[in-house]
């Protein structure tokens, strides 16, 4: 049974409104206007740190302190529905994680195998060759910025924010579809695509379950960490 049942979404919350429209203003800026801006400036050749990194550093600083003066003083934490971490929350990500990526990994094998045998063939995203061509230094900034602040600005963004806004406007099942199909569109994988909604299907419904966008930024997190072992190692 879900623990944040419709009532818990109120249309007026003002925390909520003011957090979604910086939400949509944020993902306008990073992935619309910014690369637009390069284009202009003849920015071809952009470091992958840069790449990797800028989203979460622009999103995340942003978040927080307009959050913080958003509405009366009160608690990010509150404010961002970061409540009761508790330990079981570590064990039940991972293990959400490791089984929706077994099911995803199998999904995406049907994906691809249906592409090909309709001639299309897709790159893999460039976070992969990014990550096996990086030198250690950079390797390390690049997995903190995929492990942990991805995770957290994403899921404040799409989960709390986004969510919260949709839900009360147009139901539970429409605002998940929408925030999970906008969560894939925003990582510009086609590669990925099937997966990246899946996993955004996965990430609300371990927020609802549990009250608290811990589980969800854990097993977010616990989801890149593996994928970025697997491109590593195997």
């Amino acid at each position: 049974m879900l623990i944040l049942q419709k009532n818990s979404f109120n249309i007026k919350d003002k925390i909520t409104n003011i957090g979604f429209a910086i939400s949509l203003s944020l993902i306008i800026l990073v992935f619309l206007y910014i690369p637009i801006i390069f284009g202009l400036f003849g920015i071809k050749q952009i470091n992958p740190l840069v790449m990797v990194l800028m989203p979460s550093l622009i999103m995340l600083p942003t978040l927080c302190i307009s959050m913080y003066y958003a509405g009366k003083p009160g608690s990010l934490l509150h404010k961002f529905k970061l409540r009761k971490l508790h330990y079981s929350h570590v064990l039940i990500s991972l293990v959400s994680a490791v089984l929706w990526l077994i099911v995803t990994g199998n999904i995406m094998r049907i994906y691809h195998k249906l592409l090909s045998l309709n001639g299309i063939k897709l790159d893999p995203p460039e976070i992969e060759k990014i990550l096996q061509t990086s030198d250690s230094a950079s390797l390390f900034l690049i997995c903190f910025g995929v492990i942990v602040l991805a995770p957290i600005s994403e899921e404040l963004i799409f989960r709390r924010f986004i969510f919260g806004f949709l839900a009360p406007r147009y139901g539970f099942i429409v605002a998940l579809l929408l925030t999970s199909a906008a969560f894939a569109l925003v990582h510009f994988s086609l590669y990925s695509l099937p997966a990246l909604f899946l996993l955004g299907i996965a990430f609300q419904l371990i927020y609802l379950k549990f009250g608290s966008l811990y589980p969800a930024i854990l097993m977010h997190a616990f989801s890149n960490a593996i994928a970025v072992s697997v491109l590593l190692f195997i």
